[in-house]
């Protein structure tokens, strides 16, 4: 045997533990992955319609009290409302006609948020986000941009081409994915983004602005 041959010679004990351990290795690896994808994120705490949840590449009915996770998507449908209660407190309806993804959701051990996002593909939510005693993000992506809060009562409205929010308490710093540009919207303001825009100008919205869409979220 040459010395080169020698030095890569390995001993059959080890090539054996490396068998054994690499399948361990593998299954510690999917069981985390698998917990990370099924963090509760809230649970219904009201519904009208036949709202369905796809989990894990299923669809199922959803139902009062049901938990709803990271990574679930909630579809309303034309004759329904949802309202969820996440971990942190926070409060999210759901309008008729709308499909809205939990992208992620994490919380401290007390129950404090410490970054949310959600990803609303199209429809209406309002958000009455809980501030929290210490730095926290909460973000709702859209086709073409996402809007961050602290802590805050708003409404978004999304679809493929545009979305629009408005605020009754606090500020939404509303971003353009196209263009990166941000517009910072008070209360009782709204403002409108086009996809591969600045968002526009926010403005005054009129009470009767704000009364459509809290009829429109408001859950029986």
């Amino acid at each position: 045997m040459s010395e080169n041959s020698h030095m890569c010679w390995t001993r059959p004990s080890t090539i054996l533990r490396r068998t054994r351990i690499a399948p361990l290795v593998a299954a510690l690896l999917l069981l985390s992955g698998g917990l990370g994808l099924a963090a509760p994120a809230g649970s219904v705490v009201g519904l009208s319609g036949n709202c369905v949840v796809e989990s894990g590449g299923q669809r199922a009915p959803l139902r009062i009290g049901q938990q709803v996770q990271v990574t679930d998507t909630v579809d309303v449908p034309a004759d329904g409302k949802l309202k969820l209660r996440m971990t942190d407190g926070t409060v999210v309806s759901v309008a008729a006609g709308s499909r809205m993804t939990v992208s992620s959701y994490a919380t401290d051990a007390s129950g404090q948020r410490q970054s949310a996002q959600l990803s609303l593909a199209q429809g209406l939510v309002r958000a009455v986000v809980a501030p929290m005693g210490q730095p926290a993000t909460f973000e709702v992506n859209t086709a073409v941009g996402t809007a961050a809060v602290r802590g805050t009562d708003w409404f978004i409205e999304a679809s493929p081409g545009a979305a629009q929010v408005g605020v009754l308490e606090g500020s939404v710093s509303l971003t353009s994915a196209a263009t990166r540009r941000t517009e910072t919207i008070p209360a009782r303001w709204g403002a409108r983004l086009e996809a591969g825009r600045d968002p526009v100008p926010a403005r005054v919205w009129s009470p009767a602005e704000f009364q459509a869409v809290i009829a429109r979220t408001q859950v029986p």
